[in-house]
């Protein structure tokens, strides 16, 4: 789990000043002296440290003798924080959108390199799709926010296909158009990782490999024709394979004696 020291660090918020602020929080109004003491800051640096906290807005300061130093509520923090943050978004948004953008080559490959990179990705383009979406997914990639994103993007688009590769038979999503693979070891054993795959309404395809044994997951993210007709044809031939199990499950069970991993056999 990430620290609360690198959460502040995103924010320009040192160590050593969030050291500072912790230990305000745990131990209430106290001394420069006192705050070195309980924090483990050098008393060389400790005065400085306090300026620049009292400067953020983090720590705040009596007018009177002896100096006495208090840390900013977490709420009061965190709400000044948001603004602060959601501001600058504002800013920066009306800045960019004033920037006519060039007009990537649709036909090559982009590599979208880390995990959290690739989600992030997912969620945008699931977020963005406003005619249709398919998508191919494991349990153990779907995060709360890509839950959310997913149930409302089914509640609003027509076409929507998602294939569901399950960790645990009794995991079920939030709504109702999905299809369970059910094949998942045998996939396994196909492909060697999990993978993503997304077409976002036919104009984008991000596909990722999820080979964890690496330094770094990678995906590939494009507006190739190509790429775009292989991914979705790859999501409706599943769609359409176990649209059939679904329906049919006792002529099949009858005909592959309860073992329906022969469809597989095709050889």
């Amino acid at each position: 789990m990430t620290t609360i020291k690198q959460i502040m660090k995103k924010f320009g918020i040192t160590e050593s000043e969030t050291a500072v602020y912790v230990t305000l929080l745990e131990s209430g109004k106290l001394s420069g002296y006192e705050v070195s003491k309980r924090s483990g800051v050098a008393r060389s640096k400790i005065y400085n440290l306090l300026e620049n906290l009292v400067t953020k807005g983090l720590v705040i300061v009596n007018k009177t003798e002896p100096k006495l130093y208090q840390g900013l509520s977490p709420e009061e923090f965190i709400q000044n924080l948001e603004q602060s943050v959601q501001q600058d978004i504002t800013n920066l948004n009306h800045q960019l959108q004033s920037i006519k953008e060039e007009n990537a080559d649709d036909d090559l490959l982009w590599k979208v390199v880390g995990y959290e990179n690739i989600q992030s990705k997912a969620n945008y383009l699931i977020q963005k799709a406003q005619t249709s979406l398919y998508i191919q997914i494991w349990e153990q990639d779907l995060t709360p926010e890509l839950i959310a994103n997913l149930k409302e993007a089914e509640s609003k688009l027509e076409h929507f296909v998602l294939i569901l590769f399950k960790e645990h038979d009794t995991f079920e999503l939030p709504f109702k158009r999905y299809y369970n693979h059910g094949f998942e070891e045998k996939k396994l054993l196909d492909f060697g990782n999990r993978w993503l795959n997304v077409i976002s309404d036919s104009k984008e395809v991000l596909f990722g490999d999820f080979n964890f044994s690496i330094k770094e997951v990678e995906a590939i993210w494009t507006k190739n024709n190509a790429m775009k007709t292989l991914a979705k044809e790859y999501i409706k031939h599943d769609a359409y394979t176990l649209k059939i199990i679904d329906q049919l499950p006792e002529p099949l069970n009858t005909k592959y004696n309860g073992d329906l991993n022969q469809l597989r056999d095709i050889y």
